[in-house]
């Protein structure tokens, strides 16, 4: 059926790209035309009315299902709770991730994937829960290349960014095409990476004991590419725009939000 939603199918070449013998297949097609999901057109078969509105429920479950079995000792073992529901739902639009996992050489390097394909992007949404003593750099020379920019640090990562690195956070800051945020819940609330440039995404998850491994997704697809902008957009719209590198911890304002002092 998933074949036959692509375009009608002459009953010589299923058999060859289902990969099975056409007596093992007769009996399939019989069922399904007894089911009325399929129509017989002479030689040619084709999805029903009600046969398109199965395929298109049941694809996306097909999609989530292959997510796992593709990497599944990697998604066996991550937490999931970071995921919001509607877009945990739609996991299967991460369909050809690749898994990567840096080997020792680059065990002090920032992430290879994100510099190779973040650089020369035009728009580059990054969000960290962890700190990398090489983010800062990396983030200035996106923002002096006027990429536009936005980064979403944990509460943590801002206050070593901060304190440390302070000087290249203010240079980064006074880039107009940079854009910096802090999500004020735990560290573990959040993906451990999210990267989304105009051509790639790239994935970090926790794992079930807390911990980033250094395992990350890769995917160039649109829909992945989609998928993660919606997961950055919505963290982005749960922190607090930075104004300033001395910017002091929130407190609850009389509403119960969060305000920052003057």
């Amino acid at each position: 059926m998933l074949l036959l939603a692509e375009e009608p199918r002459n009953i010589d070449e299923i058999p060859d790209l289902l990969q099975i013998s056409r007596i093992s297949l007769l009996p399939h097609i019989k069922k399904l035309k007894e089911k009325g999901l399929i129509l017989q057109n002479g030689d040619v078969y084709s999805l029903s009315t009600t046969g398109e509105i199965l395929v298109r429920k049941a694809r996306p479950l097909l999609n989530s299902a292959g997510i796992f079995e593709d990497n599944d000792s990697y998604w066996g073992y991550r937490k999931l709770d970071s995921i919001p529901p509607h877009l945990l739902k739609r996991i299967g639009d991460l369909k050809g991730s690749q898994l990567l996992e840096p080997g020792l050489t680059h065990g002090f390097d920032l992430f290879p994937e994100l510099i190779d394909n973040f650089t020369d992007s035009s728009k580059v949404m990054l969000l960290f829960s962890f700190f990398h003593p090489l983010i800062p750099s990396f983030s200035l020379e996106l923002a002096k290349k006027n990429v536009q920019a936005q980064l979403i640090f944990s509460r943590d990562s801002f206050d070593r960014l901060s304190g440390d690195f302070h000087d290249t956070g203010e240079k980064i800051m006074a880039k107009g095409n940079a854009s910096i945020f802090i999500y004020e819940g735990g560290p573990l609330e959040i993906p451990a990476l999210i990267a989304v440039s105009d051509n790639a995404l790239l994935l970090g998850l926790f794992n079930k004991k807390g911990r980033f491994e250094g395992q990350y997704l890769l995917n160039f697809e649109p829909l992945s590419l989609a998928w993660g902008k919606e997961l950055f957009e919505y963290y982005r719209d749960r922190s607090e725009n930075v104004l300033s590198m001395d910017s002091p911890r929130p407190f609850p304002d009389a509403n119960g939000g969060l305000s920052n002092l003057k």
